[in-house]
């Protein structure tokens, strides 16, 4: 049997000492870290929120449409000729009547001369023989003869003067004048486009709507255009004026017009509309921000901040929980919720990512997440 001398033994109790003590903290050390770690409590998550609130909105119907001059026309010449004047540059405001475009009129002009010289001989020829009819110098049938000749070339003048009013093209009535498409000495035939002219306070807006809206459809009811202008969205509101007197049968569509102003006359016939009808009827619909529903394919949801208890200074203890909706309608910013949430809750509008259920919350509506 070995024994070992007390020098060792001082040395084997002295290392024994040692590593209790190194095992002794590794120990607390590990119970203290899992003590920690169950009772670990993560600070609060800050959010803004908003409060569920009910708000009246009022439905709309929907449609394309196309914007129309109430008075617009291509300006034409009845009959051929030679441009001979133009008296309006392109662009222009004109006036009902006013003197847009004369045709060479010189043959007319001589033809009018002759014409009004056998009228005035036809009626001198008709004075004189209707004094000898009255001495019985001339027969009836002579003066008979006269009034017809003195009738004939009246319509003659007549016509001669007709012609060369065709050949003065007026303005049928006050407009914006288009770009001019013709030149001074051009010869136009009959028909040809010299010029465009567009009636632009107010336009007419046409646009068709499904047969089943037909019942919600009235006479002034008031209605929105949306048009894209420099890049931008402009809304001017107008009223209907006329709802068409039958359904399309291929579409089962009804034709609408309404009245739109156009005082800038920053709109122009042909350009494109998105047209809102407004309809008579309200509802009451609960209306979040759009940037407090979080989309997925499990369903669309929201976060409704709950108070339970007070803490240790007495403040209210704020926890976030999931809450699926059903999501309604869109206008702009703002969502209708059709079913999920009660008017009054107060819901989480940004800060989502960072949330799960029963997450601690403090509401900072001074930020944006």
């Amino acid at each position: 049997m070995l024994s070992v001398s007390p020098p060792m033994k001082k040395m084997l109790k002295l290392t024994g000492i040692v590593f209790g003590i190194i095992f002794g903290w590794y120990g607390i050390t590990k119970l203290l870290f899992f003590w920690g770690m169950s009772h670990y409590v993560p600070p609060p998550v800050s959010v803004s929120s908003n409060v569920a609130a009910t708000k009246v909105w009022q439905p709309y119907i929907t449609s394309i449409g196309t914007l129309s001059a109430i008075n617009g026309v291509d300006i034409s010449a009845e009959v051929p000729g030679i441009v001979s004047e133009i008296h309006f540059t392109s662009g222009q405001v004109v006036n009902k009547g006013d003197v847009l475009v004369v045709l060479d009129t010189s043959v007319e002009q001589a033809q009018l001369k002759f014409d009004q010289a056998k009228l005035k001989l036809a009626q001198i020829n008709y004075d004189r023989d209707l004094v000898l009819l009255k001495k019985n110098v001339v027969s009836q049938a002579k003066v008979d003869t006269d009034i017809a000749e003195l009738q004939e070339t009246s319509a003659s003048v007549e016509a001669d003067q007709a012609k060369i009013r065709q050949k003065t093209i007026t303005s049928p009535f006050g407009g914006n004048i288009g770009i001019r498409q013709i030149d001074i000495g051009q010869y136009l035939q009959a028909g040809t486009t010299m010029v465009t002219l567009q009636t632009l306070d107010p336009l007419y807006v046409q646009f068709t709507l499904p047969e089943q809206d037909l019942p919600d459809l009235y006479p002034q009811q008031t209605v929105d255009i949306t048009v894209d202008l420099s890049g931008q969205k402009t809304t001017l509101r107008g009223t209907i004026n006329a709802i068409n007197s039958k359904v399309d049968q291929t579409t089962r569509n009804i034709l609408v017009e309404a009245t739109i102003p156009n005082k800038n006359r920053q709109l122009l016939p042909g350009m494109f509309a998105l047209v809102t009808v407004w309809l008579k009827t309200e509802k009451n619909v609960i209306v979040l921000p759009e940037t407090s529903i979080s989309y997925s394919l499990h369903g669309d949801s929201v976060f409704i901040i709950k108070k339970e208890g007070k803490d240790s200074d007495g403040k209210p203890i704020l926890n976030a929980y999931r809450q699926y909706v059903k999501v309604g309608e869109r206008r702009g910013d703002q969502v209708a919720i059709v079913s999920g949430i009660q008017p009054g809750d107060q819901v989480v509008t940004s800060g989502q990512l960072k949330l799960q259920n029963g997450t601690h919350v403090v509401i900072d509506n001074s930020i944006t997440l």
